[in-house]
C-alpha cells in the first residue's frame, strides 16, 4: 500500500546523532529507504551546520533522487550567511534550513533575517523547525514571513506534537500565504485533514523527518486523514512540485 503514490520527502537528515537519539543516516540507507516506500525526490540537509559537504556528498551521488539544502545556524552570523550563499550560488542546493531549537535563537529572531533575505534573493524556500517553546514556536515564523513576504517557507512539522502548536501552525499559513506545511512529527490526521481542507489544499506537504520517524507511520498518518485519493496525490507529490518547481 505504500506504493501506491508517489511521493516526495520534503525533509530528511543525512548524519549521525548521538545522544539521546544514537542514529545514523547515510546517503545509501536513505536510497534503499526512497525505493521501498515509492519515494521519487527527498529535501536532504545534514545532521547539524557543521556537516553540510555531508549533504554535498550524497546529493553528488544521486544526484536525481536528492533534493540539497544548507543547514545553518544563524547565530554565528556572517559565516552563516556566506555559507548559505556559497552552497546556493555555487553548490545548486536549494534553500536553507535553520533548527533554531537546537541552536538557542528563536525563530523571528534579527540573526534570521539575513538568511531569509538569501534564499528570497535567490529564489529559493527557507525551511524552519516548528513546535518547540521557546524557540520555534508558530507565530514566531509567522512574523518571520510577515517580514519577508516574497520568501516561500516551509514550517516543518506544521506545529509538531502539541495541539496549541499545530493549530497555530494552521493559523499562520491561513493568514500568511508565504507559508507551506509539512507533515512529519504531527501526531494528528484529523489536522492534516483539516489544513488541507481550510487552508489551502496546494499548502499541505508529506515529509518524513527521517532517520527519526519510520517511514510507514508517516504515510500512514496521511493515508489515514480521510481525504480523497486526489488530496492524497497533491499533499504525497504535487504540492512539493510546485512548491520546489519540479516539473510534474
Amino acid at each position: 500500500m505504500f506504493a501506491k503514490f508517489k511521493k516526495i520527502d520534503m525533509h530528511s537528515h543525512v548524519g549521525t546523532w548521538g545522544a539521546p537519539f544514537n542514529i545514523h543516516m547515510d546517503a545509501h540507507n536513505l536510497i534503499q529507504q526512497m525505493k521501498e516506500y515509492h519515494i521519487v525526490k527527498t529535501v536532504l540537509c545534514s545532521s547539524n551546520s557543521s556537516n553540510n559537504e555531508e549533504t554535498l556528498e550524497a546529493y553528488t551521488q544521486y544526484p536525481a533522487s536528492i533534493i540539497p539544502i544548507a543547514r545553518i545556524n544563524c547565530s554565528k552570523g556572517k559565516k552563516a550567511y556566506d555559507e548559505l550563499e556559497h552552497y546556493i550560488r555555487d553548490e545548486h542546493f536549494e534553500g536553507g534550513k535553520i533548527q533554531s531549537l537546537f541552536d538557542g535563537y528563536a525563530a523571528d529572531a534579527p540573526c534570521v533575517d539575513p538568511a531569509a533575505e538569501i534564499c528570497a534573493y535567490y529564489g529559493k524556500p527557507f525551511f524552519v523547525h516548528s513546535g518547540h517553546a521557546p524557540f520555534s514556536l508558530p507565530w514566531q515564523i509567522g512574523l518571520l514571513a510577515e517580514r519577508h513576504p516574497t520568501l516561500k517557507i516551509c514550517m516543518l512539522h506544521m506545529g509538531h506534537g502539541n495541539g496549541i502548536y499545530v493549530d497555530a501552525a494552521l493559523t499562520m499559513a491561513k493568514k500568511y500565504p508565504n507559508i507551506w506545511l509539512e507533515t512529519s512529527g504531527t501526531s494528528m490526521s484529523a489536522q492534516i485533514r483539516n489544513a488541507y481542507e481550510n487552508v489551502a489544499q496546494n499548502k499541505i506537504m508529506f515529509g518524513l523527518d527521517a532517520p527519526f520517524h519510520a517511514p510507514s507511520v508517516e504515510i500512514q498518518k496521511i493515508q489515514a486523514c480521510g481525504i480523497d485519493e486526489e488530496g492524497m496525490n497533491r499533499i504525497f507529490y504535487k504540492n512539493a512540485c510546485e512548491f520546489m518547481n519540479i516539473e510534474i
